[in-house]
């Protein structure tokens, strides 16, 4: 499989078989390059438009969004790769005043080739007990809102690393150059990345992701962007 960020909280994962994901893709005003990109689903974790343009996801794909406000499972089949992924929504909040402020957001899990992602989308709090229950387990692969202000910042985001114990930590959402006048994160990743001891800069958009090379230890990974 292969993990490719694309700027904000935005990914494309590519499963072995050729199965496509999508997560939270950004809108115009967000002054990252979005490529010219096809993909089966798109993953929506609330409607605001940082991370719900799934318009700009080129082919036909499935979106998958809460529309509830209790646990939900959604099965997709995928066509063209014979595959079905099953995504699993778990409520969680916008931001630290049960969704008062900020609204919903909607963590989303799912499993490929053995994997476990976790997708936080943007949560604004440390998770509570009965969602780390309704999560059901540690995270393979988590990809992780860092940057404060409207999501968890720093403090936070190592507050649940610790929660779910990942093998692999994807940072995400916070302050560049970029989105500093856009009033989304008052974090930069350093500060997150200097309360973590497994660090890697891995200076490429991509990463390949294997059941049998995960590492024993949490590692944070850091990827690129366009």
């Amino acid at each position: 499989m292969n993990v490719r960020y694309l700027g904000h909280s935005s990914f494309l994962i590519i499963s072995s078989k050729g199965s496509s994901i999508i997560t939270d893709p950004f809108g115009i005003h967000i002054p990252y390059k979005f490529p010219t990109i096809a993909s089966d689903v798109v993953l929506i974790s609330h409607e605001h438009q940082d991370h719900n343009a799934d318009w700009r996801v080129g082919g036909t794909p499935v979106i998958v969004k809460r529309t509830t406000s209790f646990p939900v499972e959604h099965e997709i089949p995928i066509k063209r790769t014979k595959e079905r992924i099953v995504f699993q929504g778990v409520p969680t909040f916008h931001d630290n005043y049960s969704g008062r402020r900020r609204g919903p957001n909607t963590t989303w899990i799912w499993h490929i080739e053995g994997v476990r992602y976790v997708f936080l989308g943007d949560v604004g709090h440390v998770l509570k007990d009965k969602q780390i229950e309704a999560i059901g387990g540690d995270a393979d692969v988590l990809f992780l809102p860092v940057g404060g202000l409207v999501t968890v910042g720093a403090t936070e985001a190592a507050l649940i690393v610790n929660q779910l114990n990942p093998k692999i930590v994807l940072p995400m959402h916070y302050l560049t150059s970029k989105i500093e006048f856009h009033n989304l994160a008052t974090d930069p990743l350093e500060k997150f990345l200097d309360k973590m001891e497994n660090v890697e800069m891995t200076y490429t958009m991509s990463i390949d992701i294997d059941l049998a090379r995960l590492p024993y230890k949490t590692k944070v990974m850091v990827l690129k962007y366009e």
